[in-house]
């Protein structure tokens, strides 16, 4: 009952009546930790989505509980029958951040950026010692525009609102600013990027897009990874984009149409992406697409093939309202990442067939904002970390985790309507980067501002982690799925990583929710054919709960509690060192969990950070600030294109965009920006 008073008292009072973020503070400070017990039926949540406390009940464990899980690690994978991957990059979970919400996300303009949000990216890329991949498009790229004008606000991105709600799709304006802004990201962590062309919903601009194409190719060169043509065009019939008759021939010839004006003004002739396609629409699904002859007749434009994937939507369309606890349990089995993954299986074997990469450009949980209590649980963070390596094993290059606004329930910025990795508190305030480096800006950056942000990080961030240190730094990583072997399960399964033939990681997963510890397995590891050495090294990915949103552990560092969150891990590392004899090493696997077993000494050391390789950047001032909230940057990205299994956010949307929490925020905020050895 108290924890619930004190939710309600934290969405109704100012933020600072309550001393979240002072830790030197006198005053005693109130501690609400409302999902640390798995309980279902919260109070109800009338703030934003990215911070509702709603805990849903975990599924029953087992019984009688798995306690023992034996783990066959095949000397020879093929030989004995597993499908071994493409080599893989510890880089390769990333991020897709919607357009209309990049500024939010990644800083006000080319002059300021998000120090939070840099360290975020530090961590993944001291890992995998690779700059992360971050897609900028969306449903609101299709109806952008770029200009060559700076705007007068010194904003990057400006949104014209259109329709009469806030969640109905605006329209992006972005001027060049915003290409200089990602440039400047790239300088400081190694960042490659994919970036949206304009895919006009009323008539085909070609244009526009060859503008963009041109500038981006000139401002960001080589990390330019692909230049991304339309995105999602199965639905765009659905939502009223284009005319009720239109079909995949139509997509064909406006794909042709707008790819010969873009490369016309190019030099880069293979640097297209596509389809982008999401939804197995019927007659206008991938395989619909190959048949066609898509791929074959635009491989030598191509430098990737994408497709985009969500499991479930909450658009409430036509009042079909998905009721999280009913759904709860499917995202926590193997069985979610192999079913999703299988849809593309035969895409993939056609792509590489014509050695072109494909990549899952934008992935999460759910469409239209995900939901409460699922795609903010520890079992989301789990499974994200299991499809990532299920996308690996079946041969695609990448996979990158959609970002949107604060009306979402997993997030990384403000704005409205998004599927991405962590939540904040407020419109952004960056630090300026004349700290940093010399501006690539074309025009001279505003002055720079003291305040920052107090950030909540959202479980599937952490996925990142495990994704970048299983597979690693050397780039050679093959991933094999151990599922099915011996009594591996689809509530324990496991993967095996292999370098140059020799294995040297295996992830094993629990996705039971047993905080009596009843539910914990040991793992027997052991390699047929084949030796292991004397121990292995073990870190683990942990929360008491699956249901848990925050108290959440990887190798044990947090990234921090509501609100107070910088993007830099805290704590000890812990790497648990476990004795093996016999050939054999049994390692603890406890309920929920993944353990991250490295077999060599040396596959520990490529998959831990060099210290101060890229260093963190500081996200706090002595003594105190303060910021309101700009309703306007808590308008809507996506917007109303509800329906199907697409991104977007419904007409029928309830989650309550564009409302605002009243009271400044009183935190410790960002000032110096403390930066090492550079790339």
């Amino acid at each position: 009952m108290i924890g619930a008073c004190l939710w309600l008292l934290a969405a109704l009072t100012p933020i600072n009546a309550l001393t979240l973020y002072t830790p030197t503070s006198t005053v005693t400070t109130i501690t609400i930790t409302p999902t640390q017990a798995a309980t279902a039926n919260p109070p109800v949540w009338t703030g934003h989505a990215a911070y509702d406390p709603t805990v849903l009940t975990p599924p029953a464990p087992p019984s009688p509980p798995v306690t023992h899980v034996d783990v066959p690690i095949p000397a020879d994978p093929v030989g004995a029958g597993f499908q071994l991957s493409i080599p893989q990059h510890g880089n390769f979970l990333g991020f897709s951040i919607e357009l209309s919400v990049a500024t939010a996300v990644l800083g006000k303009n080319a002059g300021k950026l998000e120090p939070a949000f840099l360290n975020y990216l530090v961590n993944i890329k001291n890992r995998a010692r690779a700059g992360p991949i971050i897609r900028v498009g969306g449903n609101t790229q299709d109806s952008s525009s770029l200009s060559l004008t700076p705007f007068a606000d010194g904003l990057a991105v400006e949104k014209i609102k259109q329709g009469p709600t806030v969640t109905s799709t605006p329209i992006i304006n972005y001027s060049e600013d915003l290409l200089y802004l990602m440039a400047n990201i790239t300088s400081l962590v190694g960042t490659d990027w994919f970036l949206g062309l304009p895919f006009n919903s009323t008539s085909i601009s070609t244009h526009d897009a060859a503008l963009v194409a041109k500038t981006a190719l000139s401002v960001l060169g080589p990390k330019l990874r692909a230049l991304s043509l339309g995105n999602e065009p199965d639905l765009y019939a659905g939502h009223e984009e284009r005319s009720s008759d239109y079909t995949l021939q139509s997509y064909l010839g406006e794909f042709t149409q707008v790819k010969t004006d873009v490369l016309s003004s190019i030099s880069n002739q293979a640097l297209l992406a596509g389809p982008s396609i999401c939804c197995s629409v019927q007659g206008f699904d991938i395989g619909d697409i190959l048949s066609a002859g898509w791929l074959i007749s635009n491989a030598p434009s191509l430098s990737y093939v994408t497709v985009q994937r969500y499991p479930y939507n909450n658009c409430g369309v036509n009042g079909k309202v998905v009721d999280p606890q009913a759904i709860f349990q499917s995202y926590l089995s193997h069985t979610g990442p192999q079913s999703l993954t299988s849809l593309y299986l035969d895409a993939s074997t056609a792509a590489q067939a014509l050695g072109k990469p494909i990549v899952m450009q934008e992935m999460n949980t759910a469409s239209c904002g995900g939901f409460p209590g699922v795609s903010d649980s520890f079992g989301a963070a789990l499974w994200m970390a299991d499809w990532s390596l299920q996308l690996a094993w079946a041969n695609f290059s990448a996979a990158l985790m959609h970002v949107g606004g604060q009306n979402v329930y997993y997030n990384v910025s403000g704005g409205e309507e998004g599927h991405g990795v962590a939540r904040w508190w407020q419109s952004t305030v960056a630090v300026t980067i004349a700290d940093l480096l010399t501006p690539l800006s074309p025009s001279p950056p505003p002055a720079s501002s003291k305040t920052g942000n107090g950030w909540t990080t959202g479980s599937v961030y952490y996925s990142t982690l495990v994704v970048a240190e299983a597979l690693g730094s050397a780039n050679t990583s093959q991933v094999i799925d151990l599922f099915g072997s011996s009594n591996t399960s689809s509530l324990n399964p496991a993967y095996i990583i292999y370098e140059g033939g020799i294995p040297v990681r295996a992830v094993l997963f629990n996705y039971v929710s047993d905080p009596t510890g009843a539910s914990d397995y040991t793992a027997a590891i052991h390699i047929n054919g084949s030796t292991i050495g004397d121990h292995v090294s073990v870190r683990y990915l942990r929360s008491q709960h699956i249901s848990e949103h925050n108290n959440i552990t990887w190798a044990g560092q947090t990234l921090g509690p509501d609100f107070q969150g910088d993007g830099r891990l805290y704590g000890t590392v812990d790497t648990q060192q476990v004795a093996c004899s016999n050939g054999a090493c049994n390692v603890v696997v406890p309920a929920p969990s993944i353990a991250l077993v490295f077999l060599t000494d040396t596959s520990l050391n490529e998959s831990t950070p060099i210290p101060d390789a890229v260093a963190t950047f500081r996200t706090s001032i002595i003594g105190h600030g303060s910021a309101t909230v700009d309703p306007k940057a808590l308008e809507t990205s996506n917007g109303s294109k509800g329906g199907m299994l697409g991104t977007s956010g419904g007409k029928h949307n309830k989650s309550g965009a564009g409302r605002t929490r009243a009271g400044p925020v009183v935190a410790a905020l960002a000032a110096s920006l403390l930066l090492s050895t550079m790339l």
